[in-house]
């Protein structure tokens, strides 16, 4: 061996490996080439190693997030089981319609709470981007404007969360298309 392969071997004893072992017949350039793909191959290892763990801990971030809506609806899942508990035991309508507006109350609560409203729909020139036609119909109202809601939309941050379905005017009828 060496004076200059032992210097190398001594001066980085972490990169070492069986492939630092001179062998005979190989030169500096060879023993570099091994030393430099056995580097490569332990980074590639290990890049892989990090991105199976990241992947694991996004799962696992996902459930908290799950964990924690859930969280948020059970106290509604629990006054929905008690409500039907005390109208299959006592037949009183009126304390269960009181009691299922309490519940609506609280979704509205959590909805809020979550920063999630409601889309005006109704009268709103329609936009694609927060309304789904599903009807356009001819009407007295102005051209493009929605006129009926079937089922809300909802925003949150100001991103949709779910579109309106709505029916959109095709403005007033005029007397050719009548006929």
């Amino acid at each position: 061996m060496s004076a200059k392969e032992k210097k190398k071997i001594k001066k980085n004893p972490e990169e070492s490996t069986s492939t630092d072992i001179p062998v005979e017949g190989t030169s500096g350039t060879e023993m570099e080439l091994r030393t430099t793909v056995d580097r490569l191959q332990r980074l590639q290892a290990e890049f892989e190693n990090y991105k199976k763990r990241a992947q694991r801990e996004s799962a696992v971030f996902a459930d908290r997030i799950e964990d924690r809506v859930i969280l948020d609806f059970l106290p509604l899942y629990d006054n929905l089981q008690r409500a039907f508990h005390a109208m299959s035991s006592n037949h009183d309508m009126d304390t269960f319609v009181a009691g299922i507006e309490q519940i609506f109350a609280q979704f509205q609560q959590v909805l809020e709470a979550k920063d999630v409203r409601p889309i005006d729909a109704i009268d709103q020139i329609f936009n694609p981007e927060w309304h789904e036609a599903m009807l356009s119909v001819p009407s007295d109202a102005a051209k493009n404007t929605v006129i009926e809601e079937f089922m809300p939309g909802y925003l949150r941050n100001e991103r949709v969360l779910r579109p309106s379905k709505v029916s959109v005017s095709q403005g007033p009828q005029s007397k050719e298309d009548s006929e």
